[in-house]
């Protein structure tokens, strides 16, 4: 498959620049965290995990959608930028999710997994309509997005998980 290489590059540059965002919001939580109430890093395990796993998955991201415009082998580079990218940004959902169940209500994190898992399942539609080549790929990034939100997050923070 022949790739254009100038929307390659601008492609890889507005990935690159979302994953560094991302990333940055990680480091923000983690500082918050730690200078709000550390001890709650200590008593949550799946916070700390997924907010641990979420800073080398979103640099790896980051790596990737740099190769991107310089590389033949885009596939294989965009599919694990796109990977751990997801991983990563479901992650970063539910520590927020997390947060929310423990510093706010938990109502308030059910209210906010749900708003993401809807996000998601409407730009998929609109996606699909726009593209409909693209259903199969949306059933299994939907599908491993909300199942990890779910199991990760919400359940979690039901005290479920």
């Amino acid at each position: 498959m022949q790739y254009d290489k100038e929307a390659l590059r601008i492609k890889s540059d507005v990935r690159h620049n979302i994953n560094l965002w991302l990333l940055s919001i990680c480091f923000t939580v983690f500082t918050f965290i730690a200078a709000i109430n550390p001890t709650i890093l200590k008593e949550n395990f799946l916070l700390s995990l997924q907010l641990t796993l979420s800073i080398p998955l979103f640099m790896t991201s980051v790596f990737a959608r740099a190769k991107l415009a310089h590389t033949d082998h885009v596939k294989m580079w965009e599919e694990y930028g796109y990977a751990t990218f997801i991983i990563a940004y479901s992650f970063l959902i539910n520590v927020v999710g997390i947060l929310l169940s423990i510093l706010v209500t938990k109502e308030i994190a059910v209210i906010f997994f749900v708003t993401n898992i809807l996000c998601a399942l409407l730009y998929s539609v609109i996606e699909v309509i726009d593209d409909q080549s693209k259903w199969m790929s949306r059933v299994y990034k939907d599908v491993f997005f909300t199942f990890t939100l779910i199991t990760l997050g919400m359940l979690p923070c039901l005290g479920i998980f």
